[in-house]
């Protein structure tokens, strides 16, 4: 995992001082009826690290290198993030033609956006197989060229969604992203860092927090090893991260908010 991608979890337990933040006369106020921002780089975000065991280098006539992708791997990533092929995404041709012994296919990609419901389309993107292949000398049909030629348009319209684009802008290039994303895929192939492992995790954890009577539980459950788990989790989910770590904060501000009333009712 990369390092903008890894966030420590803190221990939101630990013990601060209380002052609030300071009030800046000329900040704008933001209304409650203001719109939610749109992270319109969300479906990027999710598809542009790319799993280094879906890869492999090539090299083309003239001394062209580059790093190939696994098709299958690119369907996996939209079946994760979409849905099921012909359901949440999918893909169509829009025309083909054939030109010095080479297919061409025109093809456009189609999903539902995961927010909104709305379905949405890539621009259209050519791809395009030679027919023939060469084998001992002897040219023979290649009797996958139009499959091969989808392919390759179809991957051309993922990478506008921002599938795998961390090849295309070199940062495969580098050794040490390329570990990175061994430990990112990595974690993410761990069945505790699972959605559902997560979402039952932090059900667990609002159980017990509940139970905390003072700080010293509070203490006692984030050291029960929540903090080491919460590490992980942000490999892979920092929303759900930054929610747990927010529970633990909201309890605090509680339990120290009764204990200030308790103070204050002995002192009457």
């Amino acid at each position: 995992m990369s390092k903008t991608d890894t966030v420590v979890a803190e221990n939101p337990t630990a013990e601060t001082p209380t002052q609030k933040p300071a009030q800046n006369p000329a900040a704008p106020r933001v209304e409650a009826s203001d719109p939610q921002r749109i992270d319109s780089l969300f479906i990027w975000n999710r598809l542009k690290r790319t799993d280094p065991k879906a890869t492999k280098p090539f090299t083309r006539p003239g001394g062209f290198r580059g790093t190939q992708i696994d098709p299958t791997w690119r369907l996996q990533m939209m079946t994760e993030l979409f849905g099921p092929v012909g359901k949440g995404w999918g893909y169509e041709q829009m025309d083909w033609t054939i030109a010095e012994r080479m297919i061409f296919i025109c093809a456009r990609v189609w999903y539902v956006d995961p927010e909104t419901k709305e379905k949405c389309f890539t621009g259209p993107q050519w791809g395009g197989t030679e027919m023939v292949r060469r084998r001992n000398g002897v040219e023979m049909p290649d009797d996958e060229c139009f499959k091969m030629s989808m392919t390759d348009a179809v991957g051309k319209c993922l990478l506008q969604l921002g599938l795998a684009a961390d090849v295309y802008l070199g940062q495969f290039d580098d050794s040490k992203y390329r570990e990175e994303s061994e430990a990112f895929y990595a974690a993410k192939s761990n069945p505790d860092l699972q959605p559902a492992a997560i979402e039952g995790f932090e059900e667990e954890v609002k159980r017990r927090l509940n139970a905390c009577l003072d700080l010293d539980d509070l203490e006692e459950v984030w050291r029960a090893g929540v903090g080491s788990r919460l590490r992980e989790i942000g490999g892979v989910d920092r929303a759900a991260q930054h929610r747990i770590t927010g529970l633990f904060a909201q309890k605090k501000a509680e339990i120290l908010k009764r204990e200030e009333d308790d103070g204050r009712e002995e002192a009457a």
